[in-house]
């Protein structure tokens, strides 16, 4: 199976990535996964467009279908090669890819922290970056896991945007 690899950045637990042509790690200097996992666990609020939002894309879709139980990571990755980078990849290729690969159904188990980094970049280049801002002012999506209420686990959320004003961030929750 061909897929075209788009560009995206990519955050998993202790680790912020950004999709396009390296693959070192760094974290951003101003925004901490705890800051992002608050705002997002403990203070979401249903997007309405705002003065200052900025946007990795223009006329972006502000919302999405509901995912599956346990695929969000599946979800978030075929929003923003749809969305974000204009792609046609159905979000079972990914499912199917992942069950072939890693000997596991993401449906029953959602996608293993062990082999979320591998599975992403199969299909999405990453580098590093400093921080949101500067990843969304380049046209960089985030993919970042937020704490979740289910002990041992993650979810998985793709940061689409940030308001100039408020610092807010602006992301896909599936």
């Amino acid at each position: 199976m061909y897929m075209k690899i788009k560009h995206l950045l990519f955050f998993i637990p202790v680790t912020f990535w950004v999709a396009c042509e390296g693959t070192d790690l760094i974290e951003p200097d101003n925004v901490s996964k705890e800051q992002i996992s608050t705002q997002i666990i403990y203070n979401p609020t249903k997007y309405s467009k705002q003065k200052g939002d900025v946007f990795v894309k223009s006329s972006l879709p502000t919302t999405m279908a509901k995912q599956i139980p346990n695929a969000c990571v599946t979800s978030i990755m075929e929003y923003a090669n749809n969305k974000v980078f204009g792609g046609t990849v159905n979000e079972g290729a990914y499912i199917l890819y992942y069950t072939q690969t890693y000997n596991s159904n993401p449906l029953i188990d959602g996608v293993s922290l062990d082999y979320i980094e591998p599975f992403v970049t199969h299909f999405f280049k990453t580098q590093t970056f400093t921080n949101y801002k500067s990843a969304i002012d380049a046209k960089h999506p985030v993919m970042t896991d937020v704490n979740s209420q289910i002990e041992s686990s993650a979810h998985n959320v793709l940061c689409v945007g940030y308001n100039s004003n408020t610092g807010a961030a602006i992301y896909m929750d599936p």
